[in-house]
């Protein structure tokens, strides 16, 4: 009988990470829906069991580092080992660079950079030795590059070099290694967004919409059973990254 594949997945309280967990749990996954705010993280892990899925639910503060061990310890134990790893908690509190404290771009960076890689590198263990695994890093499109955007572009740009090293390194392993970079995606924190400024973005994106969470998070099933694909960058930006449409133009 083949074992239950699992899945940890941090941010899993957020709409992208709640929609991964969905997804993954969906395909057969035992899903571990990992967050700082657990309270949030608990009504996911309900809804994926609702939908006949398999989840539990985990506090996790990615820049702690008996947090991230215990994330990590309680999915090989209790779900019987650590297939995936999405690392998808993140934050964007950023600002120009010549009113950018010094303490807000290390915050970031502790966040967004230092606590992905710190729970990779927990996780290499395990997926040795299963002799398989996937580490799927949610980027951004900002990595880029974005206006006022300095510290968050640098910390997802930070990411994207990290996953091509990473997959060089672990690929004899039988590790994957690779990065989802979304663009503007309908969430609750862009829904608050003056629509005048959501219009100007949407008229910048070729496909003429903003993306759903469960755009990232297909993109994500697809990475985590590619075993053939590593060090990838996928953008999933409804075609802004390659150019703005042209006006008048059919």
């Amino acid at each position: 009988m083949t074992a239950a594949r699992t899945a940890l997945v941090t941010g899993g309280a957020g709409g992208i990470g709640a929609a991964i967990a969905q997804h993954l749990a969906a395909d057969g996954y035992r899903v571990l829906v990992a967050d700082v705010d657990l309270e949030r993280a608990q009504q996911v892990a309900d809804s994926v069991r609702h939908c006949g899925g398999q989840a539990w639910s985990h506090h996790l503060d990615v820049t702690n580092g008996q947090s991230r061990r215990s994330a990590v310890d309680f999915t090989v134990s209790e779900l019987g080992g650590l297939d995936v790893l999405v690392n998808c908690a993140g934050v964007l509190r950023d600002a120009r660079i010549r009113v950018l404290e010094p303490e807000r771009f290390t915050a970031l960076q502790r966040i967004n950079l230092v606590g992905p890689l710190a729970l990779t590198r927990l996780a290499i263990e395990p997926m040795t030795v299963a002799g398989r695994g996937a580490i799927i890093n949610i980027a951004s499109r900002a990595w880029l590059g974005t206006f006022g955007s300095t510290a968050y572009s640098a910390s997802k740009g930070g990411l994207v070099g990290a996953t091509r090293s990473l997959a060089l390194e672990l690929g004899p392993r039988g590790i994957t290694v690779n990065c989802v970079a979304p663009g503007f995606i309908n969430t609750e924190m862009t829904a608050a967004m003056p629509e005048r400024i959501l219009q100007r973005i949407r008229a910048a994106i070729p496909v003429g919409r903003g993306g759903t969470p469960a755009d990232v998070a297909e993109t994500v099933r697809y990475l985590a059973g590619a075993g053939y694909t590593t060090g990838q960058v996928l953008v999933v930006c409804g075609g802004r990254s390659i150019g703005v449409p042209m006006a008048g133009v059919v």
